[in-house]
């Protein structure tokens, strides 16, 4: 007994060393993702004809307990264990995104998800923020050691990612990485000729994507042409959100959602928007807002440089992909499926997010000589 109260005392004291304000996003993102997905559940389910109207939501609420527990485990590694943690699952998921692209059943066009009945896993979900990990530990390495190959191999690990999602295809994933590879190169002190190129490559790739990817180049062309009936989707997104007003209809009494068919997962910012109005939805906007000051606030501080990288990427992964979706939503960038973190339907979403957040748990906690000084402010003597 008093060694397992010596584990229970020894685990409480650990968890009050995890930033309080990354808690309660990360609480309040795992409530919200259920809310929301208890009101467009019922229309979700009618179109697919199954009789248990909050089955969607039921599901979700299991991922997030899910989710939960994979966040407080990836919280409670050490860094040196994330790194080891986020290497076995690269040499797994990574892999497995390839394979997706051959052997997964096909579903709207792509090949990304491995079904196995009662439930389906999407590698690329578990493999960015391993992937993003890895990164930062081989960039780590270069600042340490200017003559080690960590930009590379980075590269390296980046191409074949990229090469297994546009094989699925999955444009939205492999712009995302690189949203993020980008800036963490920058941190390590990348010059900014290489920067410029790269920014050049990404240019010419777009284009190359937009002549021989046929969907991509028919949703830039909806986005471009909002009035044609490629733009569908995004349209009825619109008029959810300004139905919405202020304060919403109310929870369930969302119209538009139902002439969404991805109401639940991939526009559930505009059902939120519509239900719980431009509160609501501001609200939304300013957690992620929060989690990305906080973030990348107490990452500035870290002295390890993989430490340090590793939050700033695990933060900028979130925060990016939630401002993807919420910009498709708004129509401010062309349709694509990209779920909002916590919030959106979907298993491998959330414990690929909550995997994300306790990494980030892990490597910003309060630990002795963490930090280069205690606060955002450093005290004078």
């Amino acid at each position: 007994m008093s060694a397992m109260g010596d584990r229970i005392g020894v685990a409480v004291e650990r968890v009050r060393t995890y930033d309080r304000t990354l808690l309660v996003i990360a609480a309040s993102l795992f409530v919200l993702g259920i809310l929301f997905s208890m009101s467009a559940s019922p229309v979700a389910t009618a179109r697919i004809r199954i009789e248990e109207a909050f089955y969607f939501a039921g599901r979700q609420a299991a991922y997030a307990a899910l989710g939960a527990v994979v966040m407080f485990v990836a919280a409670s590694l050490d860094p040196r264990q994330v790194r080891r943690a986020a290497t076995l699952l690269v040499l797994l998921f990574l892999p497995l995104c390839a394979l997706a692209a051959w052997f997964a059943p096909e579903v709207k066009g792509a090949q990304r998800w491995f079904d196995f009945g009662a439930f389906s896993v999407q590698p690329s979900e578990i493999l960015k923020p391993a992937l993003i990990v890895v990164w930062a530990w081989m960039l780590g390495e270069t600042i340490k050691q200017p003559r080690f190959p960590g930009r590379i191999i980075a590269l390296v690990l980046y191409a074949l990612a990229a090469a297994a999602l546009l094989a699925q295809p999955d444009i939205g994933q492999t712009a995302l990485l690189a949203l993020c590879l980008g800036p963490m190169l920058f941190l390590s002190g990348l010059a900014l000729r290489w920067l410029i190129g790269g920014g050049v490559l990404a240019a010419l790739s777009a284009w190359a994507i937009y002549r021989f990817y046929p969907h991509a180049r028919e949703r830039v062309d909806a986005f471009l042409n909002p009035e044609g009936d490629g733009a569908y989707q995004v349209n009825r997104a619109l008029e959810a959100i300004a139905s919405g007003g202020v304060f919403g209809r109310g929870p369930g009494e969302g119209v538009v959602k139902r002439l969404l068919p991805d109401a639940h997962a991939d526009f559930v910012f505009a059902v939120a928007a519509e239900e719980f109005g431009l509160l609501a939805s501001l609200g939304l906007i300013v957690l992620f807002g929060a989690l990305a000051f906080r973030g990348l606030s107490k990452a500035s501080r870290l002295n390890e440089p993989f430490e340090q990288l590793a939050a700033a990427g695990l933060v900028t992964l979130l925060v990016s992909q939630a401002a993807i979706h919420i910009a498709v939503n708004l129509s401010l960038l062309p349709a694509k499926g990209m779920t909002l973190p916590f919030i959106s339907f979907g298993g491998s979403s959330m414990v690929g997010s909550a995997l994300a957040f306790g990494f980030c748990l892990s490597l910003l906690r309060d630990r002795p000589g963490a930090y280069l000084y205690p606060s955002a402010t450093p005290r004078r003597p």
